[in-house]
């Protein structure tokens, strides 16, 4: 919604929304297109919450598409935490720029076919959400798309790390754009669009919202509509940003639906209507949308984070048993939706539903405080220049969390993890960019299994079989949780406060069905780990207990597709159809568990030890029998099993027993999508037996 001519202001008018300022920003876009060579080039806008970076990123991909370029949007949220779901997101975006059109049937083409004539500009809002990825798109990806006719606009809340800024190929391709708040020339202009504010109103919004431009956006909406607000009510918007004033912008009809965008990220007209047991008309989404504190993408509406706080503290405090309804409604209504998304729509879905179950984690909150509302940026990946600060964070860890034997190793590793791994290290930042937190999680992988097995071998040993830490890096699906550590003395926040932001930032990365595993000796910890799910044993030797705490291993297991039944058994645990149960199956009195039939084919080799299981199959004596029968099942002698549960069940119990990666490769699946493929193919052979 820039300015610049005469034009493009009749344009923003059109669509009801006023774009002001970014000049510079804009007029760098401007001189790319200007370019005879349209080199390779990565933007980066970064800065606070409400200040402007998905505004400025929508203008910049109209005017893309105004230049006859290509102009593709992507959700950070939805890219997913691994290379292969990030590819097939980016596949899906791109084959809807080539519905229309034959030339492309494989839509990833086109970032080979782009030139100075036929120029592409690839937006990745969020980004920070791919911080897990960093590496992989940076070295990879990015340095694999041709060198003519393409920008790339990353948008994130922190700046992005140094190496974009040192990197030797892209250094000099990379231009930072850090936005601030509209100058006081600036906010006179947004003012002046309005045309009908009298001089003290408009005054008083420049004197109050400091030009932070959702605060001054929300200011304009209120006093365009003359509602009769109190002074207090203006006062610091760029911070505070009221729930009653942004309920009184909106009509009450829309109440509702607002409410209901309080409690999930984005959701569509299809989802609304879902929630509310109502139509939400085409006319009542258009008024949502243009709202300046509603932002609208494609995955639908999507309230600002800062008015998303306070309306749900709101809501909260009005109708807490009304809340909790409507939360258990809607985690219904997404669990299917989970189960069935692609790779890319499952990490949003799954992000929506832990965040409705955040109030459901409070049973102990010695370790991890999850209760508060925070508007603190988005954990973000560590830089280079951090790593003194996050020295200081973990001598003060070490000094409450391990012995004194056992801290001499973390100093050095932190400083190889840094160095090769960087996006296991994820911190958060107050207001004035001070790192207060860290929170280090390790994919596990053959590479990144050996720093693991050299700092921490004990560990490693007690968690994981050799098979396990020698997985293939793009098959790995366990994430080894290290520390998490935070400063005592961030105003307004405890440690625990800090520490329960980070974790449950963190358990959404199990959404896209992956496994979460440490090693703790602190009680309360364990406490808090257990009343969330997870499940504990213990180590089986001594050599990593802190003195009197004996040290237990918890693990939450969700590769086989149960991320919606454990949210349900947080949000609603007095549901038992919801709760996580293993499937079971009954015939003459006899009940196969699925754990049952999983013992049972772990000895199909040895018709011995498949002895005691015989009695329970009707027409079997002993175990030669069963290994026979089972085998006919397998191999499709017998009917009862489809062709791919006899594949998934065959490589997993008899070619490739004991090596779940080569099973899945050899069904040509990912090692998450076998698995959860494997559990449905064990309980129909449950059924069968």
């Amino acid at each position: 919604m820039g300015n610049s001519s005469e034009a493009q202001y009749d344009k923003y008018v059109e669509d009801g929304k006023r774009f002001i300022g970014r000049t510079k920003e804009l007029t760098t876009l401007e001189r790319w297109f200007n370019h005879p060579e349209a080199p390779l080039t990565i933007f980066s806008i970064t800065g606070m919450g409400g200040i402007g970076k998905s505004s400025l990123l929508s203008e910049m991909l109209s005017v893309s598409r105004d230049r006859g370029a290509r102009a593709i949007w992507m959700d950070g949220r939805s890219c997913g935490a691994t290379p292969s779901v990030f590819m097939d997101y980016l596949s899906s975006t791109l084959g809807l720029e080539t519905m229309d059109s034959e030339a492309y049937p494989r839509p990833l083409s086109l970032l080979r076919d782009t030139s100075i004539e036929k120029r592409m500009v690839l937006a990745v809002d969020n980004y920070e959400e791919l911080a897990l990825l960093e590496s992989w798109f940076m070295e990879v990806f990015v340095s694999k798309l041709p060198l003519r006719g393409i920008l790339v606009i990353l948008a994130s809340r922190p700046e992005l790390a140094s190496t974009w800024r040192t990197h030797p190929r892209l250094h000099q391709r990379f231009i930072q754009m850090q936005l601030q708040h509209f100058t006081v020339d600036e906010i006179t202009e947004y003012i002046t669009v309005a045309g009908f504010l009298n001089q003290g109103m408009a005054g008083t919004i420049t004197r109050m919202t400091d030009g932070h431009p959702l605060g001054l956006a929300l200011a304009v909406e209120a006093a365009d509509q003359r509602r009769n607000l109190p002074q207090s009510e203006w006062a610091e918007l760029s911070h505070m940003i009221s729930a009653r004033l942004l309920l009184e912008l909106t009509t009450p009809r829309l109440h509702p639906v607002v409410e209901v965008l309080t409690l999930l990220e984005t959701a569509n007209q299809e989802l609304l209507s879902s929630v509310l047991d109502m139509t939400v008309t085409k006319e009542e989404y258009h008024m949502l949308r243009q709202m300046s504190f509603i932002r609208s993408g494609p995955d639908g509406l999507a309230l600002h984070d800062m008015a998303r706080v306070h309306l749900l503290r709101d809501f909260r405090q009005r109708e807490p048993h009304r809340l909790q309804t409507m939360r258990i409604k809607i985690v219904k209504l997404l669990k299917p939706l989970h189960e069935q998304a692609g790779p890319h729509e499952r990490r949003q879905i799954a992000r929506k539903m832990l965040l409705l179950c955040q109030e459901s984690m409070l049973q102990y909150r010695k370790y991890a405080d999850v209760s508060r509302d925070s508007l603190f940026s988005p954990l973000e990946t560590m830089r280079s220049e951090d790593l003194p600060v996050l020295h200081s964070l973990l001598q003060q860890w070490c000094e409450y969390s391990v012995e004194p034997w056992q801290a001499v190793s973390y100093g050095p590793f932190l400083d190889e993890l840094a160095h090769r791994y960087p996006e296991g290290i994820v911190l958060m930042r107050d207001k004035l960019g001070e790192t207060i937190a860290m929170f280090i999680t390790i994919l596990v992988h053959r590479e990144s299994s050996e720093l693991l097995l050299k700092y921490f071998p004990n560990e490693m040993y007690e968690c994981f079989t050799p098979q396990e830490l020698e997985n293939d890096p793009d098959q790995s699906d366990t994430h080894f949780a290290l520390l998490a550590a935070a400063r005592d003395d961030v105003p307004g926040y405890t440690r625990e406060e800090l520490v329960g932001y980070m974790a449950l930032d963190r358990l959404s990365l199990l959404g896209d069905g992956a496994r979460a595993m440490l090693v703790a000796t602190n009680p309360h910890l364990k406490l808090f780990l257990q009343s969330i799910g997870f499940q504990m044993r213990r180590t089986r030797t001594r050599v990593c207990d802190r003195f009197e705490d004996q040290a237990d291993i918890l693990d939450l297991d969700l590769r086989s597709g149960q991320f919606g039944e454990w949210v349900m058994s947080l949000l609603d645990p007095e549901s038992t159809e919801d709760r996580i149960q293993p499937e079971t199956t009954e015939v003459d009195g006899v009940i196969w568990t699925e754990q049952d039939v999983r013992k049972m084919l772990g000895n199909l080799r040895s018709p011995g030890e498949l002895h005691e299981y015989a009695g329970r199959v009707r027409g079997v004596r002993d175990g030669i029998q069963l290994q026979l029968y089972v085998m006919d099942l397998l191999e499709g002698r017998v009917h009862g099993l489809s062709p791919q549960d006899q594949m998934l069940l065959y490589a997993a119990y008899w070619t490739h027993a004991g090596n779940p990666t080569a099973a899945a490769q050899t069904c040509s699946m990912s090692r998450a999508t076998f698995y959860r493929h494997l559990r449905t193919a064990l309980t129909r052979l449950a059924r069968i037996l």
